[in-house]
């Protein structure tokens, strides 16, 4: 290569080096960014001062777009088409385009050259009157990240991040708001639903968290079902605007709507939504608001929400009590005794009737939380011409309770339908169906609401210890503070063991009252295989007995004092008395 040739090569790198470095250049490498003004700045432009916006586009295959803020400033797009905005998107796309720092100046004879002339993007903004307040071109993207832009009623231009061109070339489906219908729930005074080929339900808020069924039946309406509802209308996005202006709805299944729900609002106006036909190519179901003519399609998990009948909207509450209030309840069953409970002074649950003993205060909760928490599976009879055909004339179990205000509410429970029972509140008229198993909680005896815990003494009150089984017969006695073997031999006892098996004494509960108690040969209690004897400090002495093997891996077991008493103990329970000498005796320094 000679040497013209290299400094003609040297001379076009030069040229198209400095040419770079001119227009792709970002900016000097001494510049700095606090030396960029941002666009709002520099055209004092604030996002909240702009009330209207056109976006217009080169290209055809976008249609201008204009916004307007309404009277509450709200976005609200008006070309095209008329349609809510997304208010936060389109604040976000001007807080990008005012915020973006001018990266440099340019002085250019020829706007073409840039794009600018058309413009890609012609973005106009208005404040106040009606002229637009500043009109922003943008024009070629360059190699840097960067686009060429300029202010309308400027001659020179100016460098501006790229990500602007993304930012504006939006179509009117970018920019409207996807809800498919706009309310507030806390803000729903009724709604209406109607389901096709079931009958219209109308239910009204009552009060803050308790809603009233109206039509097709006069009832408490369930508060949950309908907040459901509410939450999944709310949540509700389009995912396709089908058709806008649609003159007829009928290929969309929305001449004859599945379901039709309408929400009455504190304001007076109302929201109503039309569920349509399925689109079968993406499974999408067509809907449309009442008051306006466009189809759209949304996610078809919609229809089951909505796909409600009078059963799913009222209320399921059998009997209206609050199981917390409750200090008496009394349970009447045919051929029984009452069972009556009550709460003492101190707040704890006896048995007053037909003895008087202390309640077991979980049986107790458990009985008044399923009580409080029952729920029909059906709904028998609204306003029964007869109790007698649900077995509610002369029910077989009745519980009563009474509260704090000495109010008295009291559930009937009739005959079994299946897996079910019928029953109904004393003081109501509907007849529920509820599942079977209420007969177990609310059938219940003495036996079942009697406290479980077998032996109540401190560990440390005893001063003697016995235990028998088979051949063996040991007994220990404290002394001072430390136990002694004193039968069948005379040495020290080992204060751990003896004290862990008083304190399992001490914990010991009844796994399940026996109601056949006459026959001891059968229980094996005339002749208890295991015998547990606890002298106090006061005189007291507790003997337990433990007899044969019950099914299910327990034994019978009772209290000396109390032979008509049988109750089942754990078998694995029962073996830890099974103790013998080497098993209590001390062996030097661990006694």
């Amino acid at each position: 290569m000679n040497f013209k040739t290299t400094l003609i090569i040297l001379l076009i790198f030069i040229v198209f080096g400095g040419s770079y470095l001119l227009f792709f250049q970002d900016k000097p490498a001494d510049d700095s960014d606090a030396d960029q003004p941002k666009i709002g700045d520099a055209y004092a432009l604030g996002k909240d001062d702009i009330r209207r916006m056109r976006i217009s586009f080169n290209d055809t295959a976008y249609a201008p777009l204009s916004l307007t803020k309404d009277v509450d400033s709200a976005w609200q797009l008006t070309e095209p088409i008329a349609a809510d905005a997304q208010g936060a998107k389109i604040d976000e796309m001007l807080a990008g385009l005012l915020n973006k720092k001018i990266k440099r100046t340019l002085e250019v004879a020829a706007l073409p050259e840039y794009e600018l002339d058309p413009p890609k993007i012609q973005i106009k903004l208005w404040t106040t009157g009606e002229s637009p307040a500043k009109t922003f071109l943008i024009g070629k993207r360059t190699v840097n990240y960067s686009v060429y832009a300029k202010e309308g009623s400027e001659p020179h231009i100016f460098l501006i991040e790229s990500s602007a061109l993304e930012d504006f070339t939006k179509s009117p489906s970018d920019l409207r708001d996807r809800s498919a219908l706009k309310f507030d729930p806390e803000e729903v005074t009724a709604l209406t639903l109607r389901v096709m080929g079931e009958s219209e339900i109308r239910c009204h808020k009552r009060d803050a968290n308790l809603w009233q069924m109206d039509e097709p039946v006069e009832t408490a309406a369930d508060a949950k079902a309908i907040e459901s509802i509410l939450s999944a209308l709310d949540a509700l996005k389009v995912v396709v605007f089908v058709e806008d202006g649609a003159a007829d709805v009928t290929p969309y299944g929305l001449d004859t709507p599945r379901i039709q729900v309408r929400l009455d609002l504190s304001d007076g106006n109302t929201q109503s939504l039309l569920i349509g036909g399925d689109d079968e190519a993406t499974g999408r179901i067509y809907t449309k608001r009442a008051d306006l003519d466009a189809v759209y399609a949304v996610n078809s998990e919609i229809y089951a929400s909505l796909n409600k009948s009078v059963f799913d909207l009222r209320s399921k509450r059998v009997i209206d009590f609050q199981r917390t209030a409750a200090i008496r309840f009394e349970i009447e069953r045919q051929g029984k005794n009452k069972v009556v409970c009550e709460k003492n002074s101190g707040g704890e649950w006896e048995i007053r009737a037909p003895v008087v003993l202390k309640a077991d205060a979980s049986a107790v909760d458990d009985l008044l939380f399923g009580v409080d928490s029952l729920k029909a599976v059906e709904f028998a009879a609204d306003s029964p011409k007869s109790l007698q055909p649900y077995g509610l004339d002369a029910p077989s179990i009745k519980v009563s309770f009474t509260t704090t205000d000495e109010d008295t509410v009291a559930l009937l429970i009739g005959d079994l339908k299946g897996e079910t029972v019928y029953v109904k509140s004393q003081n109501a008229e509907p007849v529920y169906a509820v599942k079977k198993n209420l007969i177990d909680l609310v059938g219940v005896g003495v036996a079942a609401l009697r406290d479980k815990q077998i032996l109540d003494f401190d560990s440390d009150s005893a001063v003697k210890l016995s235990l028998r089984h088979g051949d063996t017969n040991l007994t220990c006695q404290k002394q001072g503070t430390n136990w002694r073997l004193i039968h069948p031999v005379q040495e020290d006892a080992k204060n751990g063991t003896v004290n862990t098996i008083l304190y399992q004494l001490g914990e010991l509960k009844v796994e399940e009252f026996v109601a056949d108690t006459h026959d001891a040969t059968r229980t094996g209690l005339d002749a208890p295989a295991i015998q547990v004897n606890v002298t106090l400090k006061d005189g007291t002495e507790h003997v337990l007995q433990i007899g044969k093997p019950a099914e299910s891996e327990h034994l019978h077991a009772r209290l000396w004092r109390s032979p008509d008493t049988v109750f089942l103990l754990k078998a694995e329970v029962a073996e830890t008395f099974k103790k013998t000498v080497e098993d209590l005796r001390a062996i030097p320094d661990e006694a």
